[in-house]
């Protein structure tokens, strides 16, 4: 059999002490409270006895009023610094809102300010732009019937004319440098291989032959021989205008009435593709305003011809942006 544990006794003794020390310090406290009661009843007693009255302050217990007002005013000065440190933290945070919200108001005020300043600007720009028209006289050269495919050479010698040069359109075709490439045909009739608009002028100037164009940067090679050649392409339309401004007409590529520029051929020069707008034709610029550009045509009768400006700007840009002007 199995003997049966002892259950220990620990617990309850741990209980008993600690019943015992809570009845001590239970005692103790009373004890003192009574000693401190008693004693407070004896001084008064002798206060009494010795007509002294109940108000007279004995030495001790001045001493102790002193201690008890003394840490109650520290006590006070103590929560009056809390109370004015917390106010001093609660203004600068005030301030500090305050300040923020000054700052965030003047930006505000700067900002409209500046806007109103930019919308000033761009009226009194377009007011300017709107009034301003901007015409040059310049003598109109026709291109018929000596150039059928002469419009960038007349053009050109209408440029160079108003500069103070006066040469031939044909004078300046025998000059202009040319892309002297053999037209060949494929067995359908179509351009097989032909010469390049960036190297010269393609195929016969005169029409008599077919004939095509030539780009802006052989022609400055013959602008550059009587004045120094200025190349517009690739830039802002606002370049166009500024030439303009300083009395310098332009000479650009477009289409023959502004019609859509429409690649209807296309061959080989070499290694690169010749992606070519038959209907393109080159004017000389003369002028413009708020809604209109001016040009002469070397296929019209009459200067100063003009086409909306937007619809130029579209076409100038469809083929190719291109432009030339000069500089004395």
């Amino acid at each position: 059999m199995r003997k049966k544990k002892r259950k220990s006794g620990l617990p309850i003794i741990t209980c008993a002490l600690a019943m015992i020390l809570l009845f001590i310090g239970c005692y103790s406290y009373i004890n003192s409270t009574t000693k401190a009661s008693a004693y407070e009843q004896h001084i008064k007693n002798l206060k009494i006895q010795s007509g002294l009255g109940e108000n007279y302050l004995t030495e001790v217990e001045k001493e102790q009023l002193e201690k008890e007002r003394a840490k109650e005013e520290a006590a006070k000065k103590k929560e009056e610094e809390k109370i004015a440190k917390e106010q001093e933290a609660k203004k600068k945070v005030e301030d500090l809102a305050k300040k923020q919200e000054a700052e965030k108001e003047k930006e505000k005020e700067e900002l409209l300010e500046k806007q109103k300043e930019e919308e000033k600007a761009k009226k009194k720009k377009e007011d300017s732009e709107k009034d301003k028209e901007v015409l040059i006289d310049v003598k109109l050269v026709k291109q018929m019937p000596e150039l059928k495919n002469g419009c960038e050479v007349t053009s050109l010698a209408m440029m160079l004319s108003h500069a103070g040069i006066n040469i031939d359109k044909v004078a300046l075709a025998r000059q202009v440098k040319k892309d002297t490439t053999e037209i060949k045909y494929n067995g359908n009739g179509t351009i097989a291989t032909w010469g390049d608009p960036d190297v010269g002028f393609v195929g016969d100037i005169t029409g008599i032959t077919a004939g095509y164009s030539i780009n802006p940067k052989p022609l400055l090679e013959l602008v550059n021989k009587y004045v120094k050649g200025v190349n517009l392409t690739n830039l802002d339309y606002s370049y166009i205008e500024k030439a303009l401004n300083e009395n310098k007409p332009v000479l650009a590529w477009v289409t023959s009435e502004f019609t859509t520029p429409e690649v209807n051929k296309t061959w080989k020069s070499g290694d690169k593709i010749i992606k070519a707008y038959f209907n393109q034709h080159a004017v000389l610029l003369t002028g413009y305003d708020s809604e209109y550009i001016y040009y002469n045509d070397p296929l019209k009768d009459k200067p100063n011809q003009k086409v909306k400006k937007e619809v130029f700007k579209n076409i100038w840009k469809s083929t190719g942006q291109k432009a030339i002007t000069y500089e004395k």
